[in-house]
């Protein structure tokens, strides 16, 4: 019975559950950095689209478009000499 208990206490020894903590934490930023390096490409064209209709929508005026049929012309023709 007491090699049981003396195996279970090299079982879960503080240096082997930090370890696998470790180990677990260290696997899991591995594979969100993999997840990320492939996602970043593919939201690259999104997000370039995106701004520019940002840009696009911010520097259009809020006003709407005259009427240019009733505008008339102020310029008076030149005489050629």
């Amino acid at each position: 019975m007491n090699t049981i208990l003396s195996n279970m206490k090299k079982l879960f020894s503080a240096t082997n559950v930090a370890g696998y903590i470790l180990g677990v934490l260290g696997l899991t930023v591995y594979a969100v950095t993999q997840f990320l390096s492939a996602l970043m490409p593919l939201l690259f064209a999104p997000m370039v689209c995106g701004v520019l209709v940002l840009v696009l929508f911010l520097t259009q005026s809020g006003e709407t478009p005259a009427d240019t049929s009733s505008i008339q012309p102020s310029a008076t023709p030149q005489n050629s000499v």
